[in-house]
């Protein structure tokens, strides 16, 4: 969901109540895509609670902050990425929430993405394509890139598979402050474009390619293309943040993963309103970024299924999910008898058509769920469901929950 943008104007009575009001900081670096997600759910956090007055301000260095406790600030949401900066922020004095985060935060409590669920959601997903080659291509400096590599190499590893890894030399970090996509330039110059494409040309085919972040992800698709390769015939690219500039500016649009940086940043202003109160404290508590569901593009629009037919029926169950569908229609579609396109999916697929039509009705609502305010009823009919009940069932099986109280999950309380 798009977070709001917020313009606020005092004037008369107004000056008045915001005496009373907390002054807070949110302390950046630009304005990009997860400073928006993230800056929506301190702004919703405001609105609900009233009692805070955000300052934005666009400077993470000391003396910013040392100048933003004199004049007021009880607190602060920083762009932090390094444990130094970390060190020499925690002296000025009050409470921080950090972002952005590329190393240890030590007691600073921090908002980073949730990478087990991210990993899991990554290979469920491509696992489902019958995927049975993967790859990961991260930044060895970032802890979230390491973290989101080992998890994705733990479930690939359960399954039986191997991952195949491109790893740069790590770039010591001393500094207070680094730019991550410095970082990335500063790895691709020392180590040369050549080495990435020759790993490239030798990854076995087709194969899916998990990438630590979307700006990682068009970069890697670049590559792809200097080698010779086709996206996503031979190489399958999904990305992590959904940042949508990024994702369709790649000459084949990349798949990404939606996160849920909106909750994430009403949590850290919930946790450090509680931290100002004096009813918790800094002890380097995670505040974790869901993920919320897959965006699909054109670089993961394969199956990796050695069937015509059984592909030609995925992409129909794709591409026709939101309206109710029957196994008669698919198998109609394909000009096959039921029974055989039964037995074709059992043999490639280890599941049947309804299975694969239910779940492809579950990825719809899932979406409509998190990002929209449509009621259950309208959500199960635009889904595919048909019946409110039909879904029901189908997120007690898959989540454990009802729609309603998934979708208050992944939602500010």
């Amino acid at each position: 969901m798009e977070p709001e943008k917020v313009s606020l104007r005092i004037t008369g009575e107004g000056k008045s109540r915001m005496k009373n009001h907390l002054k807070i900081a949110f302390v950046h670096c630009e304005d990009g895509h997860n400073e928006r997600g993230i800056g929506g759910g301190i702004t919703q956090y405001i609105r609900n609670k009233g009692h805070w007055q955000l300052i934005a301000w666009p400077d993470t260095s000391f003396e910013s902050l040392s100048f933003l406790k004199r004049q007021g600030c009880r607190g602060a949401i920083v762009n932090i990425q390094t444990s130094a900066r970390a060190k020499e922020l925690l002296k000025v004095g009050i409470p921080i929430i950090a972002y952005s985060t590329l190393q240890d935060m030590g007691n600073i409590p921090y908002i980073s993405t949730d990478s087990k669920a991210v990993a899991r959601m990554a290979f469920d997903y491509l696992a489902a394509k019958q995927f049975e080659h993967f790859a990961f291509f991260g930044l060895t400096e970032a802890r979230w890139s390491s973290e989101r590599l080992d998890y994705f190499a733990s479930f690939i590893s359960r399954a039986g598979h191997t991952l195949h890894d491109f790893r740069t030399k790590p770039i010591h970090i001393s500094g207070t402050l680094t730019s991550f996509p410095k970082l990335w330039i500063n790895a691709t110059l020392k180590r040369g474009q050549r080495e990435l494409i020759a790993w490239l040309k030798k990854l076995p085919k087709p194969i899916a390619v998990l990438a630590s972040c979307d700006i990682l992800g068009c970069h890697l698709s670049v590559f792809i293309e200097e080698a010779g390769l086709s996206i996503p015939d031979e190489v399958a690219v999904l990305g992590i943040d959904n940042n949508e500039a990024l994702c369709n500016i790649c000459s084949v649009p990349m798949s990404s993963i939606a996160l849920n940086l909106h909750k994430a940043g009403y949590d850290a202003a919930e946790l450090l309103d509680a931290i100002i109160a004096g009813k918790d404290e800094m002890r380097g508590q995670q505040i974790k970024i869901l993920p919320m569901h897959i965006k699909e593009r054109g670089s993961t629009e394969i199956f990796a299924v050695n069937d015509e037919d059984v592909v030609m029926a995925l992409k129909y169950i794709r591409c026709q999910s939101h309206q109710p569908l029957q196994v008669d229609d698919i198998a109609r579609h394909v000009c096959v008898s039921k029974r055989l396109l039964q037995k074709k999916f059992q043999q490639f697929l280890k599941k049947s058509i309804h299975e694969e039509i239910i779940q492809a009705h579950f990825r719809n609502a899932r979406s409509l769920l998190v990002e929209t305010n449509l009621s259950i009823e309208k959500i199960a009919w635009q889904s595919g469901f048909g019946s409110s009940a039909k879904m029901r069932r189908a997120f007690l099986e898959m989540t454990g929950r009802l729609p309603h109280a998934y979708r208050q999950s992944c939602r500010p309380q």
